[in-house]
């Protein structure tokens, strides 16, 4: 049994939002400025290593980006159009 990952459920709160809040709010943790970096990279390898989401998005593409101010960090989640929006 593996042991649980630990930015995993940063990852997991971001892709369950809808489309909108995803783009808009996001999700917001704290954290010494010191570290987000190393938060940064963890949530992107999340994102990276989700086989499943990308099997899910179909001919879409999603795109994680991220803001920083003073110590709170807020990933967000924007995605492109795909051949069934048209």
């Amino acid at each position: 049994m593996t042991a649980p990952r630990y930015y995993n459920p940063i990852w997991e709160k971001l892709k369950k939002l809808p489309e909108h809040e995803a783009a808009t709010v996001g999700v917001s943790i704290t954290a010494n400025r010191l570290l987000h970096s190393r938060i940064i990279k963890a949530v992107t390898k999340e994102k990276w290593m989700d086989i499943g989401f990308k099997i899910l998005l179909d001919d879409k593409r999603a795109t994680m980006w991220h803001t920083q101010k003073h110590a709170v960090l807020t990933f967000y989640l924007t995605y492109t159009l795909g051949k069934k929006d048209f």
